[in-house]
């Protein structure tokens, strides 16, 4: 039996489970330039009108709201074409779609998926000659990224749709580190650096208990990711791709990998593991919850999304945070790295693909984007729309806005079918060396065999 407690994958699971909901609700600034939405009446779909079925996982009802008010306004200006919308629970999903593909009556549109995996096992459409023949979308007002991460092996079978914009950047409480003694004008750019203001700020009471934490590197982003949503991070900070596209094959036996995990566990070791989890027991991740460590005012430091500004606004007032570029290894210094991620439109194989994709198309307008921000604080790469927010409104928000356009290196997601299996092995290797179980070099080792057998297994085709 495992006493460790909760594991850091039940820990981020539940915590991915809730960050959309709260977000929804955040308190997101108002974009300039772009005319207020109005609302629109849900009415039934008149008999002479194709319905489209569109399935997500977003809840919450600010978001669940925006979106029917996205639905509704295509609805009210098309006259052949009707939207449904269905918020399906995210555990509930896959199974869900995988079934009704299998009985001939798929959804017209599914996101909120593991997108890739539908993609490689032939579930979902090529949209490459709707897009070329599109009056609505050009994919040049894009960031390229987000198109890069919509493809499987040369075919485009997803577009930018609702969420998808970008995930990294550094977070940090500016009174804590002051009370540290450290500069805030001058934050850490390697994890040597972090790791010095980690140990400056974290704090332990008479009894040895954790009241103060510098930094957990596996919080927020830094231990989400795996698929094209919300990426892997950890080798992107080290420079390198965990797995190779072209030849169908993973990296993770390597010296920069086993770096990264060395790293993160420095962080731990400096805590304690045990501490560690006893502190995620009491304050949870992510910045979108009052009483989680960064908001509450008990944690300094994180690696997460342009989400966190509007949700900082709303549940830490009168607390400053600063956003910067996140810390690189020590040969990577001083360079800039930024990543799409998101999510897609994606049509089923048997869905309404002409009907489902003028919805798609929609979902990318200056007017469906103005309706989906206000209601839920949601971005995608549509750089017109982009243009016309104004960022000034959430402190942090600018910080993104700019980093797309500085960075060195703009990333995208990586389109591996085994974004689950994956994920799942990246958080056991972690735990495994956190804990002592195994050495970084022998978890690198160990995840690969694993995810390679897998690929054989699922794929066989690839290898």
């Amino acid at each position: 039996m495992n006493k460790r407690g909760m594991s850091r994958r039940e820990f981020l699971r539940l915590s991915a489970a809730g960050v959309t909901g709260l977000l929804a609700t955040s308190c997101v600034p108002q974009p300039t330039e772009v005319a207020p939405t109005e609302a629109v009446a849900t009415v039934a779909p008149p008999p002479e009108k194709v319905t489209v079925d569109w399935w997500y996982t977003w809840s919450g009802p600010s978001v669940v709201e925006a979106l029917q008010a996205v639905a509704d306004r295509f609805n009210a200006k098309n006259d052949t074409i009707y939207v449904e919308g269905h918020s399906i629970p995210w555990e509930e999903v896959e199974a869900k779609l995988l079934t009704a593909i299998a009985g001939g009556e798929p959804p017209d549109i599914a996101a909120c998926i593991s997108y890739v995996e539908f993609w490689a096992r032939g579930a979902m459409q090529p949209l490459d000659d709707l897009i070329a023949a599109s009056e609505v979308i050009d994919k040049d007002d894009f960031l390229a990224s987000a198109w890069q991460a919509g493809m499987w092996q040369g075919k485009t079978y997803g577009v930018p749709h609702v969420e998808s914009y970008l995930r990294f950047g550094l977070v940090y409480n500016e009174d804590l580190v002051k009370d540290a003694g450290l500069d805030p004008d001058s934050p850490p750019q390697t994890w040597d650096e972090a790791f010095e203001w980690h140990e400056a700020i974290t704090k332990f009471d008479a009894a040895g208990n954790l009241e103060l934490l510098g930094f957990d590197p596996m919080d927020a982003m830094g231990g989400s990711g795996a698929g094209i949503v919300d990426p892997l991070f950890w080798p992107q900070s080290f420079g390198f791709k965990w797995w190779l596209e072209d030849g169908a094959e993973f990296a993770f036996d390597n010296p920069l990998f086993v770096e990264a995990l060395a790293t993160i566990k420095r962080f731990y070791d400096h805590v304690g593991v045990e501490k560690m989890e006893g502190f995620r027991s009491s304050y949870g991740t992510w910045c979108m919850s009052p009483t989680s460590g960064i908001p509450a005012g008990v944690q300094a430091m994180v690696v997460t999304g342009y989400w966190a500004a509007a949700s900082l606004k709303q549940v830490a007032p009168g607390k400053k945070f600063r956003f910067t570029w996140p810390p690189n290894s020590s040969e990577r210094k001083g360079i800039k790295f930024q990543c799409t991620g998101g999510h897609y439109g994606s049509i089923p194989i048997g869905g309404n693909l002409e009907e489902a994709f003028k919805f798609v198309e929609y979902t990318t307008t200056e007017e469906a984007s103005q309706i989906i921000f206000e209601g839920s604080g949601f971005l995608g790469p549509r750089l017109s729309y982009l243009e016309k927010v104004d960022a000034s409104e959430v402190p942090g928000l600018e910080f993104f806005f700019n980093s797309a356009t500085e960075a060195d290196e703009m990333n995208a997601g990586l389109a591996c079918p085994l974004s689950a299996f994956v994920y799942d092995q990246w958080v056991e290797a972690v735990d495994a060396v956190n804990f002592g179980d195994k050495t970084p070099e022998q978890a690198a080792q160990d995840i690969q065999e694993a995810c390679t057998k897998q690929l054989g297994e699922q794929f066989p085709e690839l290898t």
